[in-house]
């Protein structure tokens, strides 16, 4: 998730610590405080972060936040740090044991991308920019690829603009760049090289593009009842199978009664999903994706499906008091065959992770006990 909203929710932690103008070379003490974070290996305790030189942190339990952040962190530990002769005020996030995201604010001003980059290779440390904003000078924030130091890890740099007097340095392990919010997707690129035009990274939302691949995979009429295997890898979804031909599986602890499968991956806009296609030897029977992180709620991506000119039924809700809904939908059409599809949404605070089963051939799986009928008991 982006690391945009994460920065905005917590640079609410940080306002009324804003200190100093920063003076005297704070880009060599930032390089030096990013170069001994990333020493620490990921991911640090909430106690290794107190090794790093010249920050105070404020006593343990780190906080707990109310409603996660869309990055996962649902904890965070304040405290200063010294950069340039000024104190400026820095925050750690992350889960209950473990620190994933270190956030630097500077006071007022800043370094700079060139000072900050200079600053890191006189560290051993390259960067190199990986994501910029589509319209240059916009004052969006660069990633940047760190590469040669303890770690692999980015580093964004958000400039001073309206409301935020300095510059917001963010840092996350890892050698992904980290996801972008969905209305974020038109105002970034990752083709960032002088003299290359900056596409945007996606002009549709992952759930957008997720429901016009659920209705692309809906079994045309005219043809035959089920795709084959083969059929379903040269459809146009972007999956990556691991596989060229399903195996054996037993998939009943998922409430699938298929008894051969082929697994895969996909990302939509930077948006992960494991992918699950079962059947028979020679049928396509099932298609699920889940999700394999969180997002902002909100979405309604079965109203795209129904915009594609597929009618959306409710036929039967799952149990209520679950940790996810578990509803089924009809799906039909004059141009494809009847089909279901189970919406899966677990809800963790303001942040949900989808999961979707596509059944081709119509069918339903047993009924629960505490099954719901549309109209009834909230469904």
């Amino acid at each position: 998730m982006s690391r945009l909203l994460v920065r905005v929710v917590l640079v609410s932690l940080l306002v009324s610590s804003w200190p100093h103008v920063l003076n005297a070379q704070p880009a060599s003490d930032l390089a030096n405080l990013f170069k001994q974070y990333l020493g620490l290996g990921s991911p640090a305790d909430w106690s290794g972060i107190e090794r790093l030189a010249g920050v105070s942190w404020a006593p343990l339990p780190p906080t707990a936040f109310r409603n996660c952040l869309p990055n996962g962190d649902c904890f965070a530990r304040q405290g200063t740090v010294t950069l340039g002769g000024a104190k400026q005020a820095v925050v750690a996030s992350g889960a209950r044991t473990m620190v994933l995201t270190l956030f630097v604010r500077t006071g007022s001003g800043g370094v700079g991308d060139s000072a900050m980059v200079q600053a890191l290779r006189d560290a051993g440390i390259a960067a190199a920019l990986a994501r910029c904003p589509v319209r240059a000078g916009s004052g969006g924030s660069n990633w940047y690829r760190l590469t040669g130091g303890p770690a692999a890890a980015f580093l964004s740099i958000q400039p001073p603009g309206p409301g935020r007097p300095g510059e917001g340095y963010v840092l996350t392990f890892g050698d992904e760049l980290p996801a972008l919010q969905s209305n974020q997707l038109a105002n970034y690129t990752e083709r960032c090289a002088p003299g290359e035009t900056r596409t945007p990274v996606s002009t549709v939302a992952p759930h957008q593009r997720l429901a016009v691949i659920l209705t692309g995979l809906l079994v045309p009429t005219g043809g035959a009842p089920l795709y084959d295997w083969k059929k379903l890898r040269e459809l146009p979804t972007e999956i990556v199978w691991t596989a060229d031909a399903p195996v054996a599986a037993d998939l009943s602890s998922l409430g699938d009664p298929n008894p051969m499968m082929m697994s895969g991956s996909v990302a939509y806009a930077g948006r992960k999903f494991s992918v699950r296609a079962s059947g028979t030897a020679t049928q396509v029977k099932l298609v699920a994706f889940d999700e394999q992180g969180m997002h902002p709620k909100g979405e309604h991506l079965l109203g795209i499906v129904y915009e594609q000119g597929i009618a959306v039924r409710l036929v039967r809700c799952g149990p209520v008091y679950t940790e996810s809904t578990n509803n089924w939908y009809s799906l039909m059409s004059g141009r494809t065959r009847p089909a279901h599809v189970r919406q899966s949404i677990r809800y963790e605070g303001n942040q949900v992770q989808d999961s979707y089963e596509l059944r081709f051939d119509g069918s339903l799986p047993p009924r629960d006990a505490r099954d719901r009928n549309p109209g009834v008991n909230g469904c």
